[in-house]
């Protein structure tokens, strides 16, 4: 019975993998990547002594600048929660709040290129060894990538907002009808 385990085994390191074997290791991969990038995004917040919601905020404005409401959506919290996000950023010099000119009573978010220097250093590191990871990947590749990632990102964010229409439609608020004993048990 050894001996067939370990011709299996052989069998295994030489052939090429199955699909059903590559979605498998894909799935799991997958969670891996995420939890990691969770790790990374406390670590990092911890780093620079910021609340991890911050640090996250400063990630969506990289993007270019947002209106508040847009930020509270995309960072789960109320808009109360991210006022006093985006008050601490004001406060230490990473955003500007101005009038929309589009419509003055709005106002835009956008990050400030001096103060998002401190959080775009202690990403460097990170990102120089994924430029180095991906040198020896073709357009192909990368094209695959991209796709990959994108939809990964439109499917988490289409099943957060599933989630959230079933009840704690907030990270700062609990759902409808759950005590505070429940909500911390």
């Amino acid at each position: 019975m050894k001996l067939h385990s370990r011709q299996r085994e052989e069998s295994a390191l030489t052939r090429p993998p199955s699909r059903r074997e590559l979605l498998a290791e894909v799935s799991a991969e997958t969670a891996r990547h995420a939890a990691a990038a969770v790790r990374l995004s406390i670590a990092l917040a911890q780093q620079l002594g910021m609340p991890l919601a911050d640090v996250q905020c400063l990630g969506l404005l990289a993007a270019g600048p947002s209106l508040p409401s847009d930020l509270a959506a995309r960072l789960g919290l109320t808009t109360g929660a991210t006022t006093k996000v985006l008050d601490r950023l004001q406060e230490a010099g990473y955003i500007t709040r101005s009038a929309d000119p589009a419509d003055r009573r709005r106002i835009v978010i956008t990050a400030d290129p001096k103060g998002c220097a401190a959080l775009a250093l202690s990403y460097a590191p990170l990102r120089e060894r994924m430029s180095d990871e991906l040198a020896g990947y073709t357009t192909g590749d990368l094209a695959a990538i991209v796709r990959f990632l994108r939809a990964g990102r439109q499917l988490a964010d289409e099943e957060t907002a599933h989630i959230r229409s079933q009840g704690i439609r907030h990270a700062t608020r609990r759902a409808r009808g759950q005590s505070a004993t429940a909500a911390t048990t």
